[in-house]
Order: structure tokens, then C-alpha cells, then sequence
């Protein structure tokens, strides 16, 4: 039970195209139908660093990710591990797949 006057944490989504290896992919790139799968209405492209916090925080309840068949690696990849309130890893499954040619759109939720 929360005490009065505390809000609980906005639930997000997030939405970013990456490569098989993690790396991110600009969303420019992305054909028109991919684009406004990730871009529907109220989504966010955050930075990694900004991704981190949000899941740290347990903000985020949707990923729209759009999976581009290229690998980039290098420091783009978003592999740094961040560390949850809980100490636990959070389960986000994955519910829709949509592909767009030869990129593969999924949505994952809690």
C-alpha cells in the first residue's frame, strides 16, 4: 500500500530499431511502415542512458522494437548492464510481431 499523497511511477513506452547485436539503428532508415510502428502516438526514442533509468525505475511497461537484419557493434550496443530497485531482472514478453520486409517489428510488455 502506498502512503497518501505518493504517486506510483508513470508507465512508458519506449520504442527504438536495433541491430542483431543491440546496436542501435537511426529510426530514419526504417521504411515508412516501420517508422510509424515505433512512432505511433506517445512513444519514446530515449538514449541509452535515459533507457537505463526509466528500467532502473520500473517506469517502462511497453518496447516496441524494430529488429533491422544488419550487425553494427562497436560502443553503440546496448549492452551495459543497470541495476532495478529490486535487485531483480525485469520480464518483458513478447507479445505482437509485425515484420516490414526483412525488419521485424515486436511489442513486449510486463
Amino acid at each position: 500500500m502506498k502512503a497518501s499523497g505518493q504517486k506510483s511511477p508513470a508507465r512508458r513506452a519506449i520504442a527504438l530499431a536495433l541491430t542483431w547485436d543491440g546496436a542501435r539503428q537511426p529510426v530514419w532508415t526504417l521504411p515508412p511502415r516501420a517508422r510509424a510502428f515505433l512512432t505511433g502516438r506517445s512513444r519514446e526514442l530515449p538514449s541509452a542512458q535515459k533507457m537505463a533509468e526509466l528500467f532502473a525505475a520500473g517506469e517502462v511497461n511497453e518496447i516496441r522494437v524494430c529488429w533491422v537484419p544488419r550487425l553494427k557493434g562497436g560502443p553503440d550496443a546496448l549492452a551495459e548492464p543497470f541495476f532495478t530497485a529490486s535487485g531483480k531482472r525485469l520480464s518483458f514478453l513478447p507479445t505482437k510481431a509485425t515484420p516490414f520486409g526483412d525488419i521485424l517489428g515486436v511489442v513486449y510488455r510486463r
